[in-house]
C-alpha cells in the first residue's frame, strides 16, 4: 500500500502519559499524521470507525474493553492494521494478540514517565508503522481462519503415508533427524509458523529449526505459546546437546541458529563460533539456511514464510545448490509478502503455496524421498 498523504494513526492506551509520549515520538513527522487518541478498547473502536486510520497502535490491559475484546471486534467488522506496544511484562499476551489480527509489536519500557523513556524505540515504532501498511489485510483475515484448523490440516493422503512410513523407531530412543526443516520469517511469522506446525505430526522424522525476527527477550515466550499450541516439543536452540527428530528449536534473541556435523550427531554451533552478520538481521535466516545445507545437504527443507525483505535470499540459494527443497509461502497468502516475493526472484524455489499446501509439500517430501 502506497500512501501519497501522511499516514494516519490512532493510538489506544489507557495511559495518558503513554499516549501522550507516543505522539510526542511521532510529532514532526511530515509522513505521520495522529487522528484520534482513546484510552480502553470500547472508545478505540469509536474513534477508528470515525477516522479510518491506516494504523493503529494498541496497549492490551485497558479497562472497559481490552486489546483482545477490542482486536476480535475490529477484525470481524473493519480488519486493518495494528501494532500493538507493550511492555516487557505483558510479552506473553502479544502472542494472543498476534493470533487476533495484529500485525506487528514494539516491546516498550516497563516503566514510562515522559517521552523520554520511549527513545530508544522509537525507530523501531516509525519502522513498524511505516511497513506494516504493506502487509495484506485480506491475508490477516485468512490466517486467523486457519488457526485452529492446524490438525485438520493434514489431509488423508499425509496421514496414509505417516502411517505407511517404514522408520524403525524404538519407544524411548531419540534418534537424529534424516531431514531438517528449517522455517525463516519476520512480520506475521510467529501465526504462521505456529500454524504450520499445528499441520505437521511430530512423527516425521525431521528436527525443525526456526528463525524468527523478534525483539529481545520475547522468544521466551513465543517458545512457550508454541508448545502450548502445538503437539510439538519445543525449546530455545542450544549447543548442549544433540538434535534429535521430532523436536522443534528456536533461534534465541541476539543469536544465528548454526547447525554442523559432529560425527554421527548434529549439533549447534555455540554463540561465540558463530560469524554473525555484521549488518542486517540476528537471528539470522541466511545463516540458518546456509549452515543446515552444508552440514544435511540435499536432506534440508527450506520455508520461507511472511515478512520483510533483507534476510533469506543467500539462505535459499545455499540450500538449493546444496541439493535441498526450498518453499515458500505464496506472498497472496502472506500477511507480509516483501520476503517470499525477493526468494522467488533468486530463482531458486521449488514450490510457491499457501501454508495448507506448504505443510502438505513438507510431509511428502521428507516421506516420499530417498534417502
Amino acid at each position: 500500500m502506497t500512501f501519497g498523504r501522511p499516514l494516519k494513526v490512532v493510538i489506544i492506551d489507557d495511559q495518558p502519559v503513554i499516549r501522550q509520549a507516543i505522539v510526542g515520538l511521532l510529532r514532526g513527522e511530515a509522513d505521520v499524521q495522529i487522528v484520534g487518541q482513546a484510552s480502553d478498547g470500547e472508545e478505540g473502536l469509536k474513534v477508528v470507525f470515525a477516522t479510518q486510520p491506516d494504523v493503529i497502535t494498541l496497549d492490551l490491559e485497558m479497562p472497559k474493553l481490552d486489546g483482545f475484546a477490542f482486536l476480535r471486534l475490529l477484525m470481524a467488522k473493519q480488519p486493518r492494521p495494528v501494532v500493538i506496544v507493550s511492555s516487557h511484562a505483558t510479552r506473553e499476551s502479544v502472542f494472543r494478540a498476534l493470533e487476533l489480527g495484529a500485525v506487528e509489536f514494539v516491546a516498550k519500557p516497563s516503566r514510562i514517565a515522559s517521552q523520554n523513556d520511549l527513545l530508544p524505540v522509537r525507530e523501531d515504532l516509525l519502522r513498524k508503522l511505516r511497513t506494516v501498511t504493506r502487509l495484506s489485510i485480506r491475508s490477516v483475515a485468512e490466517r486467523m481462519r486457519l488457526q485452529g484448523q492446524g490438525v485438520r490440516l493434514r489431509t488423508r493422503s499425509s496421514e496414509d503415508l505417516l502411517a505407511n512410513m517404514h522408520i524403525p523407531i524404538e519407544p524411548g530412543v531419540t534418534q537424529p533427524p534424516r531431514y531438517l526443516v528449517c522455517i525463516g520469517a519476520s512480520t506475521g511469522g510467529p501465526p504462521a509458523i505456529a500454524t504450520l506446525l499445528q499441520a505437521l505430526d511430530p512423527k516425521l522424522p525431521v528436527a525443525v529449526l526456526i528463525t524468527q525476527h523478534m525483539p529481545h527477550k520475547f522468544t521466551a515466550a513465543f517458545v512457550d505459546r508454541l508448545r502450548r499450541t502445538t503437539l510439538w516439543p519445543v525449546s530455545e536452540a542450544s549447543p548442549d546437546l544433540p538434535i534429535v527428530a521430532g523436536e522443534v528449536l528456536v533461534a534465541p534473541a541476539g543469536h544465528s541458529l548454526c547447525v554442523y556435523r559432529d560425527g554421527n550427531q548434529l549439533r549447534i554451533q555455540p554463540p561465540g563460533q558463530v560469524r554473525e552478520p555484521t549488518s542486517g538481521y540476528v537471528p539470522s535466516i541466511d545463516r540458518m539456511f546456509s549452515a543446515a545445507a552444508e552440514a544435511m545437504g540435499k536432506a534440508v527443507v527450506a520455508v520461507i514464510l511472511s515478512g520483510m525483505s533483507g534476510d533469506g535470499v543467500e539462505g535459499v540459494r545455499a540450500v538449493y545448490k546444496a541439493g535441498g527443497r526450498v518453499l515458500v509461502e505464496s506472498p497472496q497468502s502472506a500477511v507480509m509478502p516483501s520476503m517470499p516475493e525477493e526468494a522467488i526472484q533468486t530463482g531458486s524455489v521449488h514450490d510457491v503455496g499457501p501454508l495448507p499446501k506448504l505443510a502438505s509439500l513438507i510431509i511428502r517430501q521428507v516421506l516420499s524421498r530417498p534417502m
